[in-house]
């Protein structure tokens, strides 16, 4: 193979953090990531751009924030005029390849020389319907079982896809890109046996839902309560909810190891670098509130990143790293990593530069994410999508740092929390009659009128052009 490095970028969906055992939850089976990381870096601050698909996708393919690509919500497609990974890659002689939920939809497959997604007509699509079908679309905190096999589940069909795919790559023989984006564990929360049934619900500790302080939880979120239908729901069904999330997890981890092995039998693996993320996290249950919203919460934006380099590369393996990362990082790391060149005006860093030597200093003190802007006509989505009152149809924008987090929300009233003693965010320090906020905020506030700035004034120095807005008849 040529001595340029493979790209291996293998992602799971709605993923937070707190749910793998990579940082520290014992309660989920997740091998593969926890191979990975003790063969790599695991990154234990990385933050998506939006808690929401397409906006944090898309930011991943362009290297900027949403308020420049304009992608904000899931109706709007990605622009034209803003190259993309994949087309990058293919200009400095890379094989593309894309198979899963890449957002075919959304104007981001462009720069694959082979590509197959989960909304093409056939069996990945059949099954990736049965499982949307799951679920009752009058709560959000439905889970189970579906009834096939894992073999027959739309993850490990797209596995079977890809393996099919590498037979291509390896006749190529030119460096490769691989991007595996999977489907779960995105609700609804059902799972294949024995997945549906591998956590035992009883042994899982009830997600936090209060603030410690009454009037704490923000008013759109006792509008959420009432669409989660969260009241109807015993300890017992939310329990279950974390366990077959959390089985979910564990099939898509097996999927992964799946491809690992396959590169593996064909000699793919050397002078590969394997990278393993998820798009953005989920309530499961905190906060009293199921799957995803257009909020800006740690539960929503913290997601696992594991960096495995080739065996060559000299680094500490084994390193859990601190620091405030953003996935956006990625663009300008794998750019960098197979010598493409890189636009300047990129907004992320080059992580693995970072990592050569020792410990560098962090790379920011604050991460910044955008969500929101949405006028389409959804109303509640369950099983598997997002609450009336979670949709923004202002801007909503944010800031965190290692203390504190600020949200702007101009249609509910701004939000900020303590995350040194309030590290589930339960507890609004910006809500009538709270007391003065600590000077944090303030900090945090003025910071997030300065990034707008600059990402407005970034857009329009590009010359962005934005991408169609309600490509579904009915958004």
């Amino acid at each position: 193979m040529p001595d340029r490095p493979n790209i291996v970028l293998m992602m799971s969906d709605q993923q937070k953090a707190s749910a793998t055992s990579v940082y520290g939850n014992p309660h989920v089976p997740t091998p593969f990531m926890a191979d990975m990381a003790r063969e790599g870096i695991a990154f234990d601050d990385a933050y998506a751009a939006s808690p929401i698909s397409t906006p944090s996708r898309a930011s991943m393919m362009t290297g900027v924030h949403p308020l420049v690509h304009q992608v904000t919500c899931h109706q709007n497609r990605a622009p034209y005029n803003l190259p993309q990974l994949a087309e990058l890659l293919a200009r400095a002689g890379y094989y593309n390849v894309a198979a899963g939920h890449y957002e075919s939809t959304r104007n981001l497959s462009r720069g694959w020389h082979d590509h197959v997604s989960t909304d093409d007509r056939g069996p990945i699509h059949e099954a990736a319907k049965r499982w949307h079908a799951a679920g009752r679309g009058d709560v959000g905190w439905s889970s189970g079982s579906i009834d096939c096999t894992v073999e027959q589940s739309a993850d490990h069909l797209l596995t079977d896809r890809v393996e099919i795919m590498l037979d291509t790559v390896q006749a190529v023989r030119a460096p490769f890109f691989l991007h595996v984006p999977y489907s779960q564990p995105h609700p609804p929360y059902f799972a294949p046996p024995p997945y549906d049934s591998m956590i035992d619900p009883d042994t899982l500790p009830l997600p936090s839902m209060e603030g410690s302080i009454p009037g704490g939880r923000p008013r759109w979120q006792e509008q959420c309560l009432v669409e989660c239908a969260t009241a109807q729901a015993s300890d017992d069904d939310i329990r279950n909810v974390v366990a077959v999330y959390y089985g979910m997890i564990a099939l898509v981890d097996l999927q992964m190891r799946r491809i690992h092995e396959s590169l593996g039998r064909r000699g793919l693996l050397e002078n590969t670098w394997i990278i393993i993320t998820s798009d953005h996290g989920d309530y499961t249950g905190e906060k009293g509130l199921f799957t995803k919203g257009e909020s800006l919460y740690e539960c929503l934006l913290h997601v696992p990143l594991i960096i495995r380099p080739p065996d060559g590369f000299a680094t500490e393996r084994g390193r859990h790293v601190d620091g405030l990362v953003n996935l956006i990082d990625l663009f300008p790391t794998i750019a960098n990593l197979v010598g493409a060149e890189c636009p300047d005006y990129v907004q992320g860093h080059d992580l693995i530069q970072w990592l050569y030597g020792g410990a560098p200093a962090p790379l920011r003190d604050c991460v910044f994410s955008q969500v929101g802007n949405y006028h389409g006509n959804l109303k509640t989505t369950f099983p598997g999508g997002i609450p009336e009152s979670g949709r923004r149809a202002c801007l909503v924008q944010g800031a965190r740092t290692t203390a504190f987090s600020f949200m702007r929300d101009t249609d509910w009233g701004d939000e900020a929390y303590d995350l040194r003693n309030d590290p589930l965010e339960l507890t609004n320090l910006l809500n009538p009659g709270r007391p003065t906020p600590p000077a944090g905020i303030d900090d945090l506030r003025r910071r997030v009128d300065a990034f707008e700035v600059e990402c407005v004034e970034l857009r329009e120095r590009l010359g962005v052009i934005a991408g169609f807005h309600g490509f579904h008849p009915l958004w």
